[in-house]
């Protein structure tokens, strides 16, 4: 995906110039544009995010399974954040089990106090609250850690960076689905360290490579798995890098490239228009800042229509769909 990133409507050089343009807010900023990625939420401030959103409208289809949509192997994320729906956070290598329990002696004694504990009454929301959390927790330690267990062994290497970990770990929720009912997930992983601004020649390879094949690994245990075709794994990030060096090397942009990866996929392409890299070109509006050719709600869209989501609630995802003729990139079979 060719100079991707938030926009809310279509936007030239000379709107932006003119501040005629309606811009995401608190463009270049990292958090920012995270946020915005992440809940495409426009000028309005918003707690869900569009995968949380997702699994608000598809609730009544993903009922039976035993693991709720949205499950992230990288913390809480915005991302994930419904209305309604509440997404599983598990950790790197499996669910986070509760080590001081056990079937038998003190440890039994001590789940038994435990579970006696959340399920008592509570007059604070807050208190609530956190006893819900804590019953998913104990609900899917074993749940989840015994699933993975029996799940069958895969032949494909990962590598054994934090991406490759996660990676895994979905590839083997992946191979333990039947015995989960999951039918239907939103997996939500995570790997940082490009915001280097100098060493660029030094450090970038390492990142890139890292992600590459990390990518590999997981699209050929889906090929192993023999659910390619069903699963599509894409890319977010808050923006690309200027053109100009900031005295000591590349400074926060707009616009950046994007990977989409599958067997549903039409792949082997570019999609949207790559921009002329050239400082004060059409496109730049300042040391090689991209205006993006297409907005993270159309692609968001189109993936979430390939998700199951109908045309008619694509909105309710991705709030300033509208703003584009353009609302499938066609990049999904």
């Amino acid at each position: 995906m060719a100079n991707l990133g938030p926009l809310l409507a279509p936007t030239t050089k000379l709107q932006y110039q003119a501040g005629m343009a309606t811009l995401p807010p608190q463009l270049f900023s990292h958090n920012d544009q995270q946020e915005q990625w992440l809940s495409l939420r426009g000028k309005q401030l918003s707690t869900t995010g569009w995968a949380g959103r997702i699994a608000d409208l598809l609730a009544s289809q993903v009922s039976a399974q035993q693991v709720a949509l949205n499950v992230s192997l990288s913390g809480s994320t915005l991302f994930q954040a419904g209305a309604s729906a509440t997404p599983y956070v598990m950790g790197a290598d499996g669910a986070i089990a509760f080590n001081s329990f056990a079937s038998t002696g003190i440890g039994a004694a001590r789940k038994t106090a435990f579970q006696n504990i959340l399920g008592a009454s509570y007059p604070s929301v807050y208190q609530r609250a956190f006893v819900d959390v804590q019953k998913r927790a104990v609900k899917y330690a074993d749940l989840v850690n015994d699933a993975l267990a029996a799940a069958p062994p895969l032949s494909v290497t990962f590598p054994s960076s934090q991406l490759g970990s996660q990676l895994q770990t979905v590839a083997k929720m992946i191979a333990a689905r039947d015995t989960l009912d999951m039918s239907r997930q939103i997996f939500f992983v995570a790997t940082g360290g490009f915001d280097t601004h100098d060493n660029q020649l030094d450090d970038q390879p390492g990142l890139l490579a890292n992600v590459s094949q990390s990518l590999s690994a997981f699209h050929a245990a889906t090929v192993e798995l023999g659910v390619a075709s069903n699963v599509t794994t894409f890319t977010q990030s808050d923006f690309g890098r200027t053109l100009t060096s900031n005295g000591d090397g590349s400074d926060h942009a707009w616009g950046g490239v994007q990977l989409v990866v599958g067997d549903g996929v039409r792949g082997r392409t570019l999609y949207g228009e790559y921009p002329l890299l050239q400082i004060d070109g059409p496109v730049d509006v300042g040391g090689g800042r991209m205006i993006p050719s297409i907005s993270s709600d159309q692609y968001a869209a189109t993936l979430a229509r390939w998700f199951g989501v109908d045309e008619a609630s694509l909105p309710a995802v991705t709030p300033s769909l509208n703003n584009f003729a353009i609302k499938d990139l066609g990049f999904l079979i």
